[in-house]
């Protein structure tokens, strides 16, 4: 069998021969149990689950009411409904909130159901004068709806909407019962999706005769029981609360699926971009019970997969956003809770424990009765977990285990036995286990082979990341330099060996270090804070905000930087450096031709000021997105302008605004017009110009939307 040769390292008592494991391809000899290499190291298994990132009070919002409904949109925006019927924009970035429509405006009720797609907000409304309606969320203006309760001669009673960047999906009963004094969904009634296209066309109506409504119900009793959402794979899930059933749509409209849930009150339906599902729990808890209210997450196929232990609580709403975080609203604590994706450490499967093993093949010294000298780890092992490290030697490849003489490593890859099995039976020849060793001797380790048992215990968060291992041999010590006397007795000899052993890992470890010096000086090599520590003594400071790509970056380019030091080209490469663009740089100078112009000279001074000794810089938004970059960029400017002049930082907007920072092919461009044309399957586009092609003189240059004319 193939080995893994002995690499060679000079020691003080000439040739030190050891064998190194560091990597993935040394590793994967062994038997691995839940470990996976990474950069930072082997470790246990890792995935991305649900943790909660954060919570927002919706009560601390000023003026908003009891919310009843929530959807997400674009921006890292949320629309909130409230009891009142009160539609607020809740703005994740800047913490602030604001009305999209005045209070009373009567376009929808608080029954209402939201989706938004885009700059658009939809809105269907079972009992309003607006069924269904799409709103645009920067102005509230009313792009299309629709009144009634029919749509193109099908029945249009909403009782669930979803949208994407194509569609939206409203969920209605095709059968009606209008007997009472409410609408009623007869028992065994149809139901449909509808299909209608961002400008308000219905393309489809999708059905099923096993789709349909379990109990006859009042239309105002099924408020907020459906829920409906859309996966990557184009499926459509509607999902009934009140009787547990799920059904799934393709996307040709023909039911896929149709599956029953064990009896619980659910509440809410989303799906992530791996096409898995997720319902909440919507019962009623007393103060004094265990609060056992978690996510269930179910497959493509509706099989119950698990729960999401991180979240306990009641759920009315479930939503997910573009970048794959969980939104879940509790109405009656006015509370909004937030999911994301965070790396949590995989159970191992033998054990139901977040751990793992790793079973080494044989080490051959190459020579019999080898005393093992010792094992030197290199590994970061975070607090609450622990690295295990056992093992045995022989000094043949072969051994009695469970009354047979068989080869161990054989026994140790065999997959066809059980992981305790093979444990079990090795457990008389293993050592007593190492804990969080870093650099330990092996005690009664004589043999030619020698075989490993690595265990790493994580957290559910964390694991311990082995970068390198080494088994050194023979053993070698200081004892070779003392007089033959202190060798003679071998009590003694070992006790002595074992002593000078700790002198002989320091000076080896200086020595390593020594020869790896210019490591520590090269900024290609260096990473984190060591990176950084090598950018102060250049004089620079940096943070957080600073990648080591940009730090790395600055190091290099440190010559030129203080050559151009207080020049033009030197801020530029500074700033270029940082946010990958180079700057745009106003100085007195070029706008001396709009000061000499009277009508201009007020409007110059207001963009670049007048002082002789100010120059202005002006940024693209994607150059700096976060006030704390904008922060570090001023810093940066202070530092490489002459100390005489001041500096003006603009960040310049994506659009055109007449008398402010408008630059042609910069931040505002010009576009061919295109002729308007409105139809069922038309927009309009946002640099459409309404001209009069048919000269009747009734659309003309000065026909202003919104000021002197109107479209019906």
């Amino acid at each position: 069998m193939r080995r893994t040769a002995a690499k060679e390292g000079i020691s003080l008592n000439g040739l030190e021969r050891y064998f190194s494991i560091n990597r993935e391809e040394d590793w994967r000899r062994g038997t691995v149990y839940n470990l996976e290499s990474r950069t930072a190291g082997f470790g246990v298994r890792r995935d991305n689950k649900y943790g909660i990132a954060g919570t927002l009070q919706l009560s601390e919002l000023d003026g908003t009411g009891t919310t009843r409904e929530i959807a997400i949109g674009e921006h890292d925006r949320m629309y909130l409904l409230d009891e009142r019927a009160d539609l607020w924009i809740y703005d994740r970035r800047n913490a602030d909130h604001k009305r999209l429509f005045t209070q009373g405006h009567g376009l929808f009720s608080a029954d209402a159901r939201l989706a938004a797609s885009g700059d658009l907000l939809l809105v269907a409304d079972r009992s309003g004068d607006r069924t269904l309606a799409a709103y645009h969320t920067d102005t509230g203006q009313t792009l299309w709806s629709r009144s009634g309760q029919q749509a193109d001669g099908m029945p249009l009673y909403p009782i669930a909407i979803a949208a994407d960047n194509r569609y939206v999906y409203v969920l209605t009963p095709l059968e009606i019962d209008d007997g009472g004094d409410e609408p009623a969904v007869p028992e065994g009634g149809k139901l449909g999706i509808m299909q209608f296209t961002l400008s308000g066309a219905l393309t489809g109506v999708w059905s099923d005769l096993s789709f349909t409504q379990h109990v006859r119900a009042k239309l105002k009793h099924l408020n907020r029981t459906y829920f409906m959402s859309l996966s990557p794979s184009g499926k459509l899930y509607i999902f009934d609360t009140l009787f547990a059933k799920l059904f799934s749509f393709h996307s040709s409209g023909k039911l896929a699926a149709r599956k029953e849930l064990p009896s619980l009150p659910y509440a809410g339906l989303c799906i992530d971009s791996s096409g898995m599902l997720y319902i909440g729990d919507s019962r009623q808890m007393d103060q004094l019970s265990e609060d056992d209210r978690f996510i269930v997450m179910l497959d493509e196929a509706g099989h119950s997969i698990g729960k999401i232990t991180s979240f306990r609580g009641k759920a009315d709403q479930l939503l997910i956003d573009g970048k794959g975080r969980m939104f879940i609203l509790n109405g009656d604590e006015g509370i909004v809770t937030m999911l994301n994706l965070q790396p949590q450490t995989l159970v191992m499967e033998e054990t139901g424990v977040p751990e793992g093993v790793w079973l080494s093949r044989a080490y051959d010294s190459s020579e019999a009765d080898t005393v093992w000298h010792k094992m030197t780890l290199d590994a970061f092992i975070p607090d609450g977990t622990q690295l295990r490290v056992s093992y045995f030697t022989l000094n043949e490849e072969s051994c009695f285990i469970n009354g047979t003489y068989r080869k161990v490593d054989d026994w140790l890859a065999d997959t066809s036995l059980p992981y305790r099995d093979k444990l079990n039976a090795l457990a008389s020849y293993w050592s007593p286990p190492v804990i969080n060793p870093k650099d330990s001797l092996f005690f009664g380790a004589k043999g030619r082979y020698l075989w490993l048992k690595i265990e790493w215990i994580g957290t559910e968060r964390h694991s311990p990341l082995l970068q390198t291992v080494r088994l050194y041999f023979p053993r070698e010590t200081f004892l070779s330099y003392l007089p033959s006397v202190y060798q003679e007795d071998p009590a003694s000899r070992d006790f002595l060996e074992r002593y000078l052993s700790l002198f002989g890992t320091l000076f080896s470890e200086v020595e390593n270090e020594i020869v790896g010096l210019s490591d520590y000086l090269d900024p290609q090599l260096a990473t984190g804070e060591h990176l950084r520590w090598l950018s102060s003594w250049l004089g620079l400071e940096t943070d957080d905000y600073w990648t080591d790509e940009q730090v790395e970056a600055f190091i290099k380019a440190a010559p030129e930087l203080y050559r151009y030091r207080g020049t033009r080209q030197g801020l530029m490469k500074t700033i270029e450096i940082y946010t990958g663009q180079s700057p745009l740089i106003i100085e007195y100078f070029q706008t001396k031709g709009m000061r000499d112009n009277a009508e201009l000279r007020e409007l110059t001074d207001k963009l670049y000021d007048g002082d002789p000794y100010t120059f202005t810089v002006l940024l693209r938004p994607e150059q700096a997105p976060s006030e704390k970059q904008r922060v570090v960029i001023e810093q940066l400017i202070e530092e490489q302008k002459p100390a005489y002049t001041e500096a003006k930082l603009v960040m310049l907007q994506p659009w055109m605004y007449l008398d402010l920072h408008t630059y042609l092919g910069i931040n505002t461009v010009l576009t061919e017009p295109s002729l308007m044309s409105l139809n069922p399957n038309r927009t309009m586009p946002n640099d459409t110009l309404i001209v009069d092609v048919g000269m009747e003189k009734r659309m003309d240059i000065h026909t202003r939307l919104e000021m002197d004319s109107e479209l019906e």
